[in-house]
């Protein structure tokens, strides 16, 4: 039996690992509508998008502050959504606002998953999310590929404050700074 060099073995190896750290794991497919997301739920969702940079959003459509705020969401998910980050957007709308909810999502052109809040327990949440997180809206949580969340804002945040900060959390070689908006009109 021939045996193979070890520069080919060790080359082979790195290869290996650079893809490693540059790939970016699938994205969870985005609910059906607007379900109902309760305490339990909200630590699936977050498990569910281990693998990718997540951004979740609490905002709602009475919210004036929320709806300024959301065009830049749209935005920095349709620049970096390739490169692996993913938004969740959760309302803190009452359940008979299902239709404002997604009139106000279709308006906005969102891509991504959104739920509707049906917590039980709002201040636990709160404080098993960012208890220095005082509950208002909006409101969101940066979490890394492990799981980790790294940042939060509470209170309308720009564009270029979110980017800011997903930046260094995407893979390798996917963090040079996006211009443009892929689905803005040239």
């Amino acid at each position: 039996m021939k045996q193979v060099p070890f520069w080919l073995v060790m080359t082979a190896a790195a290869v290996l690992v650079a893809r490693s750290h540059r790939s970016v794991a699938p994205e969870p497919a985005p609910p059906q509508g607007v379900p109902a997301l309760d305490e339990a739920g909200f630590h699936k969702v977050l498990e569910q998008y281990r693998g990718r940079v997540l951004l979740v959003n609490f905002w709602a459509t009475w919210c004036e502050p929320c709806r300024e705020e959301f065009p830049g969401i749209v935005r920095l998910y349709r620049v970096y959504h390739s490169r692996g980050l993913s938004v969740v957007a959760i309302s803190m709308d009452e359940p008979h606002s299902v239709n404002a909810i997604q009139q106000f999502l279709k308006s906005q052109k969102a891509a991504f998953g959104c739920y509707r809040q049906e917590f039980h327990n709002f201040p636990a949440l709160i404080d098993s999310i960012d208890p220095s997180w005082g509950g208002g809206i909006p409101a969101s949580f940066l979490y890394d590929r492990q799981g980790k969340r790294v940042s939060s804002w509470e209170g309308a945040t720009t564009y270029d404050q979110l980017e800011r900060a997903v930046r260094p959390l995407l893979p390798e070689g996917s963090q040079r700074r996006e211009t443009r908006d892929p689905l803005a009109r040239e």
